[in-house]
């Protein structure tokens, strides 16, 4: 992915995406391969909101059967399943653990798990299964739940990069013809009579402004939807309820993902199994402060902990290694719960709504159902533009598979005299494309150095991303291109090789270097904030 800022200057584009979170990327991936002439903009980096915050998980969602939202688990297990084809080497099937300690859950999670496997009747992944106590605690011997009965164990999956999902849908949109710009601002919407005609945009690299013009402008901004609208509508009431997400990340503590109820509010939430160590979240609470740093409290993390504790009483606070926190941007809907609230997606058709064309909004959504709310916002671009194309996002893999079988990582590994730990990184993080990353180092030798000791990241990864992956600043790579900066130390000890490399590769000034290395270093301190209530 090159990225060419100057190109955008006096275009017009068929459809102007706005947003280069996950489902914005998934939107300009549909319209370039339906043959419209695509635009996207990311003001920071693709994924650096919401989607890098996730649970990190492909899943229907079964809490949703609580809700009777029949309609949206039934489409997100159908998406479950195309992602497992279309992402092969980044979705993985994941084994779920409900441990039961009492009569009235065990009645619920056996009708709830029973349903879900019939709304996913034509999944791959095997049906629910029950597991007596002491089946269920030679599996998880560590379990400590009060009164444990029993458990019951469905299958969903779990994809450990988020960030790289979302930057191989943007890659196949540039692959495939689009104009991919990240670090790129829409600092106003370009507006004739009742038509949006495009955009003026920042470029947060060159401090330069220019405009694109645009037969349809997308807003998919996520959790800035309001800001965007703001630009048009000044006085239009919010379009968005905003809820924080927090996850902690732990010692391992568990061999399987587990299901667990908070005993604050009755909340499901989540201990998944991620790099050697447990990802455990998420909470749901009303947000209105600061969208460009939100952060995870003591409140936040203090609520985690006692609901862990109920299978896990000996983890503390001091156990915890970081917190991140995410927003979900929800649809309004007055009168319920954050909980409650429908993640269903919503579109807004400005022309109709407001009588100003050129105009699309996109409000809610998953990322597990990220490509079937593009194909809905696709649909309405395309017709809107007289484009009858068919949507092809389920049948064309996304550039890093197939994954590789241990067969083609044995030769790597052998070929290049690599640790097995590092190839199979690479190819868990790169898919297929982990042969170009390995072929840099190839080149030269000073590319399989390691990042940090006894870590499996190299020095190539940096080239590579740098050269082909849009990757402009230290946070990019730390944190979106690799998961260095999400390991337990926060990766703080590769900071200044991965500054060093980006200087040599991209030119910076060493005052240039040390603003980036303090940057990412601001960034990496909201995941300690709640340390210091």
């Amino acid at each position: 992915m090159k990225r060419d800022f100057k190109s955008i200057a006096g275009k017009t584009f068929d459809v102007i995406v706005i947003g280069g979170g996950i489902v914005g990327a998934g939107i300009a991936r549909d319209t370039t391969l339906r043959g419209l002439d695509t635009l996207l903009l990311e003001k920071e980096d693709f994924g650096s909101g919401t989607t890098s915050r996730s649970t990190r998980l492909i899943h229907g969602g079964l809490r949703y059967l609580r809700q009777l939202e029949f309609g949206l688990v039934r489409q997100d297990l159908s998406e479950r399943e195309v992602m497992l084809r279309i992402a092969p080497h980044l979705v993985h099937p994941l084994s779920f653990f409900i441990p039961i300690p009492n009569i009235s859950l065990n009645i619920a999670m056996a009708l709830g798990t029973t349903l879900y496997d019939v709304v996913s009747y034509d999944k791959t992944l095997p049906n629910h299964k029950y597991l007596s106590k002491n089946k269920t605690l030679s599996e998880e011997p560590g379990l400590k739940v009060k009164g444990l009965q029993c458990s019951y164990v469905y299958s969903d999956c779990a994809i450990p990069f988020t960030e790289r999902l979302n930057f191989e849908t943007a890659l196949s949109a540039y692959e495939n013809g689009a104009t991919v710009i990240n670090h790129a601002r829409v600092s106003n919407l370009l507006k004739e009579g009742h038509r949006v005609t495009g955009v003026e945009v920042k470029d947060e690299i060159s401090g330069e402004v220019l405009q694109a013009k645009g037969r349809l402008v997308v807003n998919a901004t996520g959790h800035w939807v309001d800001s965007l609208k703001e630009m048009i509508f000044k006085d239009k009431p919010p379009y968005l309820r905003r809820t924080k997400g927090v996850h902690i990340m732990i010692p391992s503590v568990s061999r399987h993902a587990l299901v667990l109820f908070s005993p604050v509010d009755g909340r499901l939430f989540f201990v998944i199994p991620w790099q050697g160590y447990s990802l455990v979240g998420t909470t749901d609470t009303d947000y209105r402060d600061d969208l460009d740093a939100v952060y995870a409290t003591r409140e936040d993390v203090d609520y985690i902990l006692e609901g862990l504790h109920l299978a896990y009483p000996d983890v503390r606070i001091e156990d915890v290694f970081y917190a991140y926190a995410g927003l979900r941007s929800l649809a309004l809907k007055p009168g319920q719960s954050a909980s409650n609230t429908s993640r269903s997606h919503e579109l807004i058709d400005h022309s109709k709504s407001d009588k100003l064309n050129g105009l699309v909004t996109i409000l809610g959504g998953k990322i597990t159902a990220y490509r079937a709310v593009a194909k809905d916002a696709a649909d309405v671009v395309c017709r809107k533009l007289g484009n009858r194309a068919r949507c092809v996002t389920a049948e064309r893999q996304l550039p890093g598979a197939p994954a590789l079988v241990q067969q083609e990582i044995d030769t790597l590994r052998q070929k290049e005299r690599l640790a097995e730990d590092t190839v199979r990184h690479l190819a868990l993080l790169y898919g297929s494309k982990c042969r170009e990353v390995i072929n840099l180092a190839s080149a030269d030798r000073a590319g399989f150095e390691q990042l940090s000791p006894g870590g499996p990241d190299i020095v190539a990864q940096i080239w590579y991303a740098v050269k082909n992956e849009s990757c402009l600043t230290v946070s990019d790579f730390m944190l979106r291109r690799s998961v260095v900066g999400l390991r337990k130390d926060l990766g703080i000890d590769a900071v200044p090789c991965v500054a060093g490399e980006m200087q040599k590769l991209l030119g910076w000034s060493d005052d240039g270097k040390n603003r980036q290395i303090q940057s990412h270093q601001t960034t990496a301190a909201l995941a300690l904030r709640f340390r210091n209530p």
